[in-house]
């Protein structure tokens, strides 16, 4: 399971934003964002659908403070 702490999401729409440039990007990946920790989880099978999924949120307009694999 990867996690990212996500910068600047601070309500839903930051979360239908975040979920929506996920989604667009990989389509099928299994996510799950938690709005109260700022946190997106994923599965990803590869380090370049890794590399996607961030620049996605990138792209969105948030920044990615760390990411951890749990």
């Amino acid at each position: 399971m990867h996690i990212l702490q996500i910068e600047g999401m601070t309500c839903e729409g930051c979360k239908r934003a975040i979920s929506s440039a996920i989604s667009n990007a990989v389509p099928g990946l299994p996510f799950e964002i938690d709005l109260r920790r700022n946190q997106v989880r994923f599965r990803a099978s590869t380090p370049e659908q890794q590399a996607v999924v961030r620049n996605a949120i990138r792209a969105a307009g948030y920044g990615i403070l760390e990411s951890a694999q749990k």
